[in-house]
């Protein structure tokens, strides 16, 4: 059982992260606009995606055969997910995601998540806001919350995936791009590539996969253009 003195650092790690990453996704742009309430602008431009230097997968830039949305922590069935993970707080690291017991509305969730000096483990069942509420709480909330549960992936949620979309918001304070770009695999798994730029500075990339209800690869970069957090999966087992 983890410390008192670990768990007040885990939870003040989680508020950092947390306000950090929303502070920098965000922008200040997005106060007054519900997510999935934009629109596509009319060039279709795809944007730039290579500029991180990590593995983004295998790639493709093939037209679309057909349009689809993502709606992620929807399961339908038992599946697991494995990830390699990377924090600059933790370094590299392994994060499993296991679902059983799914249900209309509920699922059973075990998280197993390792870095040098992090192993944890830890089951919780319910909706997705349970699962939320529950594993943000726990020694990997800040890499969960940071990842699977950042603010950035509801801008995304329930919309149309298509290379070549993209959409906007500005205000006075400035603006925020998201862009599908292209169609990667990830553990055998095709995804939509994705880049969120703020002022015209990528902060983010994703990959979204319409049949699964988590990303298959995802990550954050600082005001240097140094990448935060970053997930990708390696194996995926149904």
């Amino acid at each position: 059982m983890q410390s008192r003195a670990n768990r007040v650092l885990s939870r003040r790690r989680l508020l950092r992260t947390a306000g950090v990453t929303t502070a920098l996704v965000l922008g200040g742009c997005l106060d007054d606009v519900p997510i999935g309430d934009a629109q596509v602008d009319d060039d279709g431009a795809t944007g730039d995606d290579d500029s991180d230097g990590t593995d983004p997968g295998d790639r493709s830039t093939d037209g679309d055969a057909s349009d689809a949305s993502w709606n992620p922590f929807e399961f339908d069935r038992p599946i697991t997910y494995t990830y390699e993970t990377y924090s600059t707080d933790e370094g590299a690291g392994t994060l499993v995601w296991d679902v059983t017991d799914v249900t209309d509305d509920e699922a059973t969730v075990t998280l197993e998540y390792e870095t040098t000096d992090t192993q944890f483990e830890t089951t919780v069942s319910g909706t997705k806001e349970d699962l939320q509420s529950d594993l943000i709480l726990t020694p990997a909330g800040t890499f969960v919350l940071a990842t699977l549960f950042s603010p950035t992936m509801g801008y995304y949620e329930g919309r149309t995936l298509s290379v070549g979309d993209e959409w906007s918001y500005s205000s006075p304070d400035g603006s925020v791009r998201f862009a599908i770009t292209e169609r990667r695999t990830y553990a055998g798994v095709e995804c939509y590539a994705s880049v969120t730029e703020v002022d015209g500075r990528p902060v983010h990339e994703g990959c979204f996969a319409p049949d699964l209800g988590l990303a298959p690869y995802t990550v954050y970069y600082d005001e240097n253009g140094e990448r935060t957090f970053e997930l990708a999966l390696v194996s995926i087992d149904t």
